[in-house]
């Protein structure tokens, strides 16, 4: 198993990476939604195992204060790798350790980010979720 992570947007198959992201969250988005998120992204990583793409993940941050990781995908036929474990590494390793990273995560994914040191939140709030993500 070759494994590629790459911080580079070229030659990226965008419909390839949505069809990804449809499976991986039972949700389909359009291709253009994507590319723009990926390239409006401060960092992105995509994952390729001998050459296919098969994850992704962004974050959005200031590079000084703040950032945001988001939509970490593998492609369901891939998970249970170690290839989602690699693309969250590779992410966080471009931000100085003063800085405060968040992520969203349902609840069944939870576990998996605290592997990395995510703690819940006190004080996080957020507006534009599904009512369902919404704690009263």
């Amino acid at each position: 198993m070759e494994l590629l992570l790459k911080e580079d947007l070229e030659s990226v198959d965008w419909q390839q990476l949505t069809d990804i992201y449809g499976r991986a969250y039972g949700n389909k988005m359009p291709v253009q939604r994507i590319e723009n998120i990926f390239r409006r992204s401060y960092v992105t990583r995509l994952a390729y195992l001998n050459g296919q793409l098969v994850g992704g993940v962004y974050a959005f941050s200031d590079g000084e204060l703040d950032a945001t990781i988001h939509g970490l995908a593998v492609d369901p036929k891939f998970q249970r790798r170690g290839i989602g474990t690699q693309l969250m590494k590779s992410i966080l390793s471009t931000f100085p350790k003063h800085v405060a990273v968040l992520c969203t995560a349902e609840e069944p994914y939870q576990d998996f980010y605290r592997k990395f040191g995510f703690q819940h939140l006190k004080t996080a709030m957020a507006i534009g979720f599904p009512a369902e993500q919404i704690e009263d």
